[in-house]
């Protein structure tokens, strides 16, 4: 391993010291928009490499979406997977990548789940109290460690720098929803406060292709937010979120049907996150943080719960920014502690364990300015894992303006993805025994894309070409012939993602706006011998955008249609039959929203989901929501 980390030093110094031709170009937003998840310190979008995709509020409120995740619908290389009824689980897959492979952080916070797989829950991710997303496609484990394997997605929440302010709204609509939050905050001279707080509730739909029986869900939202500065040069900064939810799921008939049917299973959960921070400003910046995620997931049958699964993650780090001329080197240290736990009903084995890791890292990344057109993004990370051999990642990312209107970027990396607590030590001891002798999973990542604005700044293209060799991928569904049960392990076999992103945004007017994207992607892996095609990966997805402001920009009206092209999904069918792979109609999901401007303070709003009424399924079995019709009002106070 340290041959390895000499290696790659070797290769960022000798990539430094040779001339620089390169860079990434038009965006939707200012040319001076600041990412902050692209690098390990702030940077200028133009300066990025990585194909970025950035989601303000406006855009948020223009959809009407009450979960993140929906949103993410329009974003190039994303699949969005729901589980049957709103609030259901629900998966986010990037660029063909796993689920878990998509990093999230919340104000700065890992929210994946170790007590759920590492996926983050997306169905927990409402929309009240966003201000910002922030999208980098492409390996990014170099910066943030495991997890950032196919993307980093990082939420912003409202903060305030005016004193004071609230919004506040409320919305119902069909299947018995209701919908309502605020938000708002504070400030003095040297300090600032915030708030948010939104509660979601719905009698759902039925998740079954047969039966009556709906599926409800239910999602409570608060958070706070401060700041100070203690002096010119210190500054202090805190974050407190916890999040309550429940949904209603329906049981698998394994007997008959092999399909879910009506029954009474509950899944609560509970997130809550917290993060203190202090900044001193200097020659060299210093950044001291702390970062808590603390995590329930309980399962409930006829009332009485089933089984279990906790988990906490402390992470303390430490980051010296040190400025060098007009260039930036960061350099990190990170200590992550998590504790996992696991409770149920003890029948065939004993699914009761207690579970621990710990992780050290170092990190560094420069961000090398050759010239006011080329920048160049270097980093490097060290990860020495208490279960697992230690384990270097790195990143070099390119970006060239080679025009005004030309920019061209590239990104070349490695990712890795730390086996889970469930595929280790096992979950269900009935059916999965847990394998504690997996090795990571390590990716190696390409990608290089041009954007390109036509007719003045009218019209913005982009067009990425991207693809992933993945190495040691964990198949979870290996059957054991020693217990008959199913257990997990390292592939020998190859797994290659590639594939096509393009996005066109088209301003016709100062009142039409169009915009467009189209994504292909081919994600298949090697079985006895065969390429094929991995599940639950459409290989075309695309998203058409239409915005039209009235005269006088009192009433907005937003058409939006999602297309999710044809996917294979597993089928379990009872036993004898063994197992089969089934195909997954194509559909479109249109959304149409309007929002009126009743004063200067007062909007209202309406929205109208699945316009078309499709009868579709993203998993094999489980329905999804038909049209439905939303109604609000939104309210805002101060400045």
């Amino acid at each position: 391993m340290p041959c390895r980390l000499s290696l790659l030093i070797t290769f960022a110094c000798a990539a430094l010291s040779t001339p620089i031709h390169a860079q990434s170009i038009a965006s939707n937003d200012e040319p001076d928009t600041i990412i902050v998840s692209a690098s390990r310190s702030p940077l200028d979008r133009p300066q990025v490499g990585s194909a970025t995709t950035i989601i303000s509020r406006d855009q948020i409120q223009l959809r009407q979406a009450r979960y993140v995740s929906d949103v993410l619908r329009s974003v190039p290389g994303f699949s969005v997977t729901q589980t049957g009824a709103i609030g259901s689980q629900t998966q986010v897959r990037v660029r063909g990548a796993e689920a878990n492979h998509v990093l999230v952080l919340i104000d700065g916070i890992r929210a994946n789940d170790p007590a759920t797989g590492d996926e983050f829950r997306w169905e927990y991710l409402t929309t009240g109290n966003v201000e910002r997303i922030e999208i980098v496609r492409g390996p990014q484990s170099s910066l943030w460690g495991s997890d950032a394997v196919a993307a980093v997605v990082n939420v912003i929440t409202r903060s305030t720098n005016s004193s004071p302010r609230v919004t506040a709204y409320a919305e119902g609509g069909s299947n018995e929803s209701l919908n309502g939050g605020a938000s708002g905050g504070t400030s003095g001279e040297n300090w600032s406060l915030g708030f948010g707080v939104e509660a979601l509730k719905t009698d759902g739909n039925n998740i079954s292709r047969t039966g009556s029986e709906l599926d409800g869900s239910d999602v409570l939202t608060t958070s706070v937010t401060g700041s100070v500065d203690a002096t010119q040069r210190l500054s202090f900064d805190f974050g407190i979120r916890a999040v309550n939810a429940s949904s209603e799921i329906d049981p698998t008939d394994y007997l008959v049907t092999g399909l879910p049917v009506d029954g009474d299973i509950v899944n609560e959960g509970t997130r809550n996150y917290l993060q203190a921070g202090t900044t001193l400003q200097g020659k060299v910046r210093h950044h001291l943080n702390a970062r808590f995620l603390d995590s329930t997931n309980d399962n409930i049958i006829g009332g009485a719960q089933e089984s279990s699964t906790e988990a906490d993650r402390l992470t303390l780090s430490y980051q010296a920014d040190i400025a060098m001329n007009d260039n930036m080197l960061s350099l990190a240290l990170e200590r992550e502690d998590t504790d996992f736990r696991q409770r149920g009903v003890i029948g065939f084995g004993d699914p009761n364990q207690d579970q621990e890791m710990s992780v050290s890292s170092f990190i560094a990344d420069y961000q090398f300015h050759a010239s006011e057109k080329q920048t160049w993004l270097l980093s490097a990370r060290y990860d020495d894992n208490s279960d697992f051999e230690s384990v270097v990642t790195g990143r070099i990312s390119a970006a060239w303006q080679l025009s005004d209107t030309t920019r061209i970027r590239a990104n070349v990396g490695t990712g890795q993805k730390a086996p889970t607590f469930i595929e280790r030590f096992g979950y269900f001891p009935s059916q999965f025994i847990g394998n504690p002798d997996l090795k990571p999973e390590t990716s190696t990542s390409y990608d290089i894309g041009v954007d390109h604005q036509f007719a003045g700044d009218a019209i913005d293209v982009s067009l990425t070409v991207f693809r992933q060799d993945l190495e040691n991928e964990i198949n979870g569904f290996v059957f054991d012939p020693v217990t008959f049960l199913s257990t997990a392990e390292n592939r020998a076999e190859e797994s290659d993602r590639k594939g096509i992103e393009v996005e066109a945004l088209f301003r016709v007017s100062e009142m039409l706006e169009l915009s467009g994207s189209y994504t292909y992607t081919d994600s298949s892996e090697i079985n006895a011998g065969v390429w094929t095609r991995e599940l639950r990966r459409p290989k075309h997805a695309g998203h058409l955008n239409a915005v039209y402001r009235m005269p006088g920009n009192s009433t907005v009206i937003a058409f939006a249609a999602d297309y999710g092209g044809t996917r294979t999904d597993v089928y379990f069918p009872p036993f004898p039959d063994p197992s089969e792979i089934v195909t997954l109609a194509n559909f479109w999901l249109v959304d149409l929203t309007a929002t009126h401007n009743l004063t200067k303070t007062v909007d209202v709003f309406v929205r109208l989901n699945n316009l078309l009424d499709e009868d579709y399924e993203q998993v094999y079995g489980f329905a999804t929501p038909g049209r439905s019709t939303y109604i609000g009002v939104r309210a805002n106070f101060g400045h």
